[in-house]
């Protein structure tokens, strides 16, 4: 069986390499001129909104693969009484880690009981994400100036002119295109990245990134409509891990067999699409309708697999901000696990290090928000705790409306 999957996991990364390359053959949208400057007064126009129709379209594809896939599901659970008793118990009310599975903020331990108001934490988190989605589409428009050479590690096309700084990932996409430019640009693509790296790491991912932001959305609107997220086992994970090491090789080395990532990438058809600019995308728009259906079942799936993600990872052992674990208070409940949106079973397998920051973590507070004891999970900055796991808010969850 282990054997098969990893067959099946080699030729889904072979696929995406073929797509990658040949992405400009598969063209979802394309423009006959890519010449269009946004300004504030064409926000609330006519025109804007045609050019918002390739995010549309994508919306609109996403929507139904959604309701299809829901659809599928339900006809399944009715023709196979044993597949409904298993996907409730397994695919939505976890029996919890011992059994291996993951559901992504399911557990009864875990975001059904987090409290009936948002925490300071998360209001602020949210407030950040959206405050950066912002400046991220429209920053250039809404200050009036742009700080071209200042490199902020999120996926923000930098296709977008509108957008607050430059994105790294464009260069890093295209090592080729970085070396031709002049030693004070390549000086301040280094610093401005590592500055950012080394400081913040992957919490960017959490509360800056464009794409992040959108996956939370997609997250938050199937809350509301109250559809059945998917499971997550520890062998899906593991899956996962060729597929990501596949989009990193993509990101880096593509350029130089004549390639070019970003008609690959889905963030190419966001914040540019959604700042009324004239791009065409090709797989790329694929890929979003994709990682828009994936991730309203599975909370920040794409972020499992980001390249970009995981080289701000890189820097887990050395930045600030920390995810610390009192050992002696925690209770192996499991919730921290069940709702941690990347699956990070450390946060709960960990019996004896107090730290706990993980390569993948992306400091979204879900564990410390979901953990039923005082003190046992503290996100902290320097040293000092920013958002400290309590029993009282927990308990207050319970018996409020569930809308997982």
């Amino acid at each position: 069986m282990t054997s098969k999957r990893g067959v099946v996991t080699g030729l889904i990364c072979v696929a995406m390499a073929l797509i990658a390359y040949y992405a400009w053959n598969l063209s979802f949208f394309e423009y006959e001129s890519n010449i269009y400057t946004t300004t504030a007064d064409r926000l609330f126009t006519l025109d804007y909104v045609a050019r918002l129709s390739p995010l549309l379209l994508i919306g609109l594809l996403s929507a139904i693969g959604i309701v299809l896939c829901v659809v599928v599901r339900g006809r399944m659970r009715r023709r196979d009484p044993l597949y409904g008793s298993f996907a409730s118990k397994v695919g939505v009310r976890a029996s919890g880690p011992a059994a291996g599975t993951h559901t992504a903020g399911a557990h009864v331990a875990g975001t059904r009981i987090a409290g009936r108001r948002p925490s300071a934490f998360m209001a602020v988190r949210w407030i950040c994400m959206a405050g950066s989605f912002a400046l991220m589409v429209f920053g250039g428009i809404l200050l009036g100036t742009r700080f071209a050479q200042v490199s902020i590690p999120v996926l923000s096309c930098p296709a977008n002119m509108s957008q607050l700084t430059e994105a790294t990932c464009y260069y890093l996409a295209h090592l080729d295109e970085l070396a031709a430019l002049p030693w004070t640009g390549i000086a301040a693509y280094v610093l401005s990245t590592l500055a950012f790296v080394l400081v913040f790491g992957r919490m960017l991912c959490g509360f800056v990134c464009p794409m992040g932001f959108a996956q939370d959305v997609m997250h938050k609107i199937r809350q509301a409509t109250r559809v059945e997220g998917v499971a997550m086992t520890d062998r899906m994970y593991k899956a996962l891990v060729p597929i990501r090491w596949t989009m990193l090789l993509l990101m880096i080395g593509l350029c130089f067999v004549g390639g070019n990532f970003c008609n690959f990438c889905p963030a190419i058809a966001l914040s540019p699409v959604a700042a009324g600019l004239s791009v065409s995308l090709y797989a790329s728009g694929f890929i979003m309708v994709f990682v828009l259906i994936a991730s309203f079942f599975k909370r920040r799936f794409f972020c499992t697999i980001c390249p970009l993600g995981y080289l701000m990872g890189l820097a887990h052992k050395v930045q600030p901000f920390r995810l610390r674990k009192d050992c002696t208070a925690c209770t192996e409940c499991g919730a921290c696990y069940e709702a941690c949106p990347m699956g990070i079973k450390q946060i709960y397998t960990e019996r004896q290090k107090s730290d706990v920051t993980d390569i993948a973590c992306i400091m979204c507070g879900e564990c410390v928000r979901c953990c039923p004891e005082n003190d046992a999970l503290a996100l902290t900055c320097a040293g000092r705790p920013i958002y400290v796991s309590k029993r009282s808010r927990v308990v207050e969850g319970y018996g409020r409306k569930d809308h997982e």
